[in-house]
């Protein structure tokens, strides 16, 4: 007769069968310990060692003050990669803070950017990134019938690119463009800017493989003290 697994042991396989099914979703927040413990009917030592485990493993991320996530399989370098994108020179992991985050009808503008009805509900999500090269804006606008489990803690531990692959639908291509603007009344109040000065404006569209639009990101950086690279690497 073959040894019984230990209860952490079969916990763990029972947790990353859900991650495979896609019950807990890549790179979004899973239940965290107390929650596992209801859910297994187990004890708080049983559970951390399960959940070390798949620590252990790389199938879940532990990020302290926030939770556990599904550890990200796509991450902005595999896309930096795989495709030609513009992105700044600066590789700096910088730290969110949301500044909006509500649910609001689509209207006809992005209505017609995601092919859905004026009325059906999206995602306004604002944040801003501060570094010692100054503030970034974005501004993310997502569909809620593609993203019907998005919180805004999910921001603590994931990229956009991550975010946006954790949808229904997985990213399959990505336009941007770059312009050069005069700073707006939204870029003065969030980024410190004075009225008129110079900022970089990224529009980037992200795409489904069926080419359905996914995600809108507007992104927002000081013109006088960034510079942008086209990488086809």
């Amino acid at each position: 007769m073959g040894t019984k697994k230990p209860l952490f042991e079969v916990i763990a396989s029972e947790i990353k069968d859900s991650i495979n099914r896609d019950e807990y979703k890549t790179g979004m927040l899973m239940p965290n310990e107390t929650a596992l413990q209801e859910i297994y009917s187990s004890s708080r030592t049983t559970i951390r060692r399960a959940v070390d485990l798949l620590v252990d493993e790389g199938l879940v991320v532990r990020k302290n003050g926030v939770g556990l996530y599904v550890q990200p399989k796509l991450t902005a370098q595999n896309i930096l990669e795989m495709t030609g994108v513009m992105k700044n020179d600066t590789n700096e992991n910088l730290k969110k803070e949301i500044k909006d985050f509500y649910v609001r009808k689509a209207g006809k503008f992005y209505a017609e950017k995601f092919g859905m009805k004026e009325n059906e509900l999206v995602y306004s999500i604002k944040f801003v990134q501060k570094s010692e090269h100054g503030v970034t804006l974005d501004r993310l606008i997502l569909p809620l019938s593609l993203y019907p489990d998005l919180q805004a803690k999910d921001f603590q531990i994931i990229n956009i690119i991550e975010l946006v692959n954790s949808g229904k639908y997985k990213l399959f291509e990505l336009e941007q463009e770059l312009q050069l603007i005069l700073a707006g009344n939204e870029q003065i109040k969030n980024m410190h800017l004075k009225e008129n000065d110079p900022v970089f404006k990224l529009s980037s569209i992200f795409y489904a493989e069926n080419d359905a639009p996914i995600a809108i990101q507007y992104h927002y950086e000081d013109a006088e003290s960034t510079k942008y690279v086209v990488d086809f690497n």
